[in-house]
């Protein structure tokens, strides 16, 4: 009889604590529209027409998907994807060209919110999230030697990236929340990249050498707005 009863109280102790963990939401999918400024795609290269033309701050439209799992009412894991596009024109005394621009956020890490079924209307959440981004820049232009002094110009560079952020979600039903804004910090840890051969000197480096362009951090400013559903 004891046996039973012991079995009995562990019984309703599992029951007990998996009804508990129905009180808040599993799982979560975000997804939205993403606008990132983008920090200084050259750096300092030794090459005026180049410093030119990369070295401003780019703004890049695209999206940002976002899942999560929550193993906690405060706290989830989440994975995050975001890509986001340019195409720009430059001109210069020795020619003009296209500059098109692509870069995806492949992160990970973990996001802290109000997961509870009977949470708040307003909602605001932070998070943490590492991982890589993958950033191609294509130059093409007719006069790319004369502009450059270089053979060509293209890059696709793979480095090491993080996000640290939040923002505000706005509860509308038991499935769907707004997400009125969120604010990341973007780092990004850019690697020497090689391109084209060098047809003109710089300071840096002379004729017939792979054209470098150093490594360097990047802090980008990602914002994005969109829908959460549950």
């Amino acid at each position: 009889m004891k046996r039973l009863a012991v079995l009995a109280t562990l019984i309703l102790i599992t029951a007990s604590a998996a009804f508990a963990q129905d009180d808040y939401k599993k799982y979560e999918f975000f997804a939205g529209y993403s606008a990132l400024y983008l920090n200084n795609l050259a750096g300092d290269t030794g090459s005026p027409a180049v410093d030119d033309v990369l070295g401003e701050k780019q703004n890049l439209r695209g999206f940002n998907l976002a899942a999560g799992f929550n193993f906690h009412k405060y706290v989830g894991a989440k994975f995050d994807y975001s890509l986001h596009l340019r195409e720009d024109e430059f001109t210069r005394p020795a020619g003009s060209g296209t500059i098109d621009t692509t870069l995806q956020n492949f992160l990970g890490g973990i996001q802290v919110k109000n997961n509870m079924n009977d949470g708040p209307r307003f909602k605001p959440f932070g998070h943490a999230l590492f991982g890589v981004a993958v950033q191609k820049v294509d130059v093409d232009s007719p006069n790319l030697p004369a502009v450059f002094g270089i053979s060509d110009f293209s890059t696709n560079e793979t480095s090491f990236s993080m996000a640290f952020g939040g923002g505000l979600d706005i509860k509308l039903n038991d499935r769907f929340d707004l997400r009125v804004v969120q604010i990341d910090w973007n780092i990004i840890k850019r690697g020497d990249q090689q391109t084209g051969i060098v047809l003109a000197p710089t300071p840096f480096q002379t004729v017939g050498q792979p054209f470098v362009i150093p490594g360097t951090r990047q802090d980008n400013l990602r914002l994005g707005i969109g829908i959460v559903i549950h």
